[in-house]
Parts: structure tokens; C-alpha cells; sequence
């Protein structure tokens, strides 16, 4: 009988694996490389992928969307590397879009997340698509999905997961409704109310992008007391966007919070004021002698 193989001894690699790592070297197309796409071996599939990334040939993209169906977890897992690292590459051809649409049906929430992440980048997909994303049990997919909608403007899709039971999600949606073309501060309102302060410090610094009208500015300059330095930060920020009368004098009080963050934001706030509003400016020289070195250098880029 053959002898056993010694304790700890690494295993010979298949002959299937030897022969695509010599194929490798010779840039093969992707008809070259399918036979070891569906090798019986799911590590010699995994290593198909990482060919099939390294040299890109035609038909690369549908290609690894058809792996992200793949029955084992590293070849799905391969080819959703794969197709993020591409994606400023790859052609965005109907073919790809409809592998990417097609595994958004896969039990693997890192599969369905990578899916919508192509097709938002490469342009792929609609508005339905992504809303109904917003239903998936996974949270890393609905912040994929509200990624995706805020990259074609869809605002009320994006104003109804403001309900979402996650705080990462609640706080994508904030940040999300600020990134949009045409962002307004109408959609943040259910968020500014939100019973967690990070979702609530979130939607606060939109303000900044949508703008801050009085009744937003009020609210801005309450929240500066919040017990949540999160909250502290966001309400500065806010004012960034607020009517200077309003927002000089609150930004100038918040210079004395006790957390070196809301007193940074308030910093930078007040720079956007200081070609307005004289106290601004003299506000932004007393942070010059504060205790935080960030804090010192932003309120230095005033006298710059």
C-alpha cells in the first residue's frame, strides 16, 4: 500500500488548478476560462475568478455575475471583489445589469449588497430597483439600496426609509437626502425628531447641504444643548447654512463645549459666516488659543 502522507504535509494542488495557473500567463479569453468557472472544485473556481479578474477579457463582467450565484461562499465571495474592483472598467453592458439584477435574489446578504453596489456604480439600475431592496433583511444591503437611490435622485424612495428599524440605515437616509441634486430639508424632519442621537446628529449636519431656513435654524440652535455630543456637532454644522444673524451668536457660545468636536464644527461654521457678520471673525480669534490643535487650525484659516 501506498504509504500515508506525513502529518502536516501540505496537499499536491489539482491538476485542474495547475492547469489554469499556467493558462493564467497567457492571457486567456473568458471561453478558456470557463471550464474552470464550473470545475467541480470550488477552489478551482475561486481561482478562476481571480484569473478572470486579473486579465479582464470580453465578457469578464456577466461572467463574474454568474459566479455571484455560485453554490460555495469564496467563489460568491471572489467574485464580489472582483467585480467592485472593476467596476470603473467594465463595460456597462444589459448582459452584466441583468446578472447584477438577477443575484439580488441570492440568499447571500454579501452577494445581494455587492450587486447593488455595481449596478448603482455602473449605472444599471432604477429607482424600483433599489426600492425594493429597502425590504431586505439585511442591513448592509438596504444601505446599499439607499446609496443606490440617492445616486438617481429618488427622494420620496429615499424619505421612506427614514422608518427603518436600523440606526446605520436611518443615518445613511440622512446623509443620503444631503447628497441628492436637489436636496431640501422637508424630508429630513421625521429624522431630526429620531429617538437615536446619532440618526438625529446625522440628519442635523444635512442641514448644512439643504439648507437651514429659521424654523430648522431654531431647532439647530436648541439641539446645541442636546446631552449628545453627536447632536452638539450636527446643530453646528447645521447653522453652517443658517442666516448668519442667528447663527453667529449660538456658533460663538457652542466655541465653549466642553467636546473638541462640536467646538471644531462650530469653528468651521463660523468660517462660512465670517465674510458677513463681524462676530464671526472675532469669535474665530478666540478659538485661535483653544486647547484642541485641530480646533486651533481651523480657526486659524480666518487671518489666512
Amino acid at each position: 500500500p501506498a504509504p500515508a502522507p506525513a502529518a502536516g504535509a501540505v496537499p499536491a494542488p489539482s491538476p485542474a488548478l495547475l492547469r489554469l495557473l499556467a493558462l493564467a500567463e497567457e492571457a486567456p479569453d473568458l471561453e478558456a476560462l470557463r471550464p474552470f468557472l464550473a470545475d467541480a472544485d470550488s477552489g478551482v473556481r475561486a481561482a478562476a475568478v481571480a484569473v478572470l479578474a486579473e486579465t479582464v477579457p470580453g465578457g469578464a463582467g456577466p461572467a463574474l455575475a454568474g459566479c455571484l450565484r455560485d453554490p460555495a461562499p469564496e467563489v460568491r465571495a471572489a467574485a464580489a471583489g472582483a467585480l467592485r474592483e472593476l467596476v470603473e472598467v467594465l463595460p456597462a453592458e444589459p448582459e452584466l445589469g441583468a446578472g447584477l439584477r438577477a443575484a439580488l435574489a441570492s440568499a447571500d446578504p454579501a452577494v445581494r449588497a455587492a450587486a447593488l453596489e455595481v449596478l448603482r456604480a455602473l449605472r444599471l439600475g432604477d429607482a424600483g430597483v433599489y426600492a425594493a431592496a429597502l425590504g431586505d433583511a439585511g442591513i448592509e444591503v438596504r444601505i446599499a439600496a439607499v446609496r443606490a437611490l440617492v445616486s438617481v435622485d429618488a427622494v420620496p424612495e429615499l424619505a421612506a426609509a427614514a422608518a427603518d428599524p436600523a440606526r446605520e440605515v436611518r443615518v445613511a437616509v440622512a446623509r443620503g437626502l444631503a447628497a441628492v441634486h436637489d436636496p431640501a430639508p422637508g424630508p429630513l424632519d421625521p429624522l431630526l425628531d429620531d429617538a437615536d442621537p446619532l440618526v438625529r446628529g446625522a440628519a442635523l449636519a444635512a442641514l448644512a447641504a439643504t439648507g437651514c431656513p429659521p424654523g430648522y435654524a431654531a431647532l439647530a440652535g436648541a439641539a446645541l444643548g442636546d446631552p449628545a455630543w453627536q447632536v452638539r456637532a450636527g446643530a453646528a454644522t447645521a447653522l453652517r447654512a443658517a442666516a448668519p444673524g442667528r447663527a453667529v451668536p449660538a456658533l460663538a457660545e457652542a466655541l465653549a463645549d466642553a467636546n473638541a468636536d462640536v467646538r471644531k464644527a462650530a469653528v468651521l461654521s463660523l468660517l462660512r459666516h465670517r465674510d458677513d457678520d463681524p462676530r464671526a471673525r472675532t469669535a474665530l480669534a478666540s478659538a485661535t488659543a483653544d486647547p484642541d490643535a485641530d480646533v486651533r487650525a481651523y480657526a486659524a484659516r480666518a487671518g489666512a
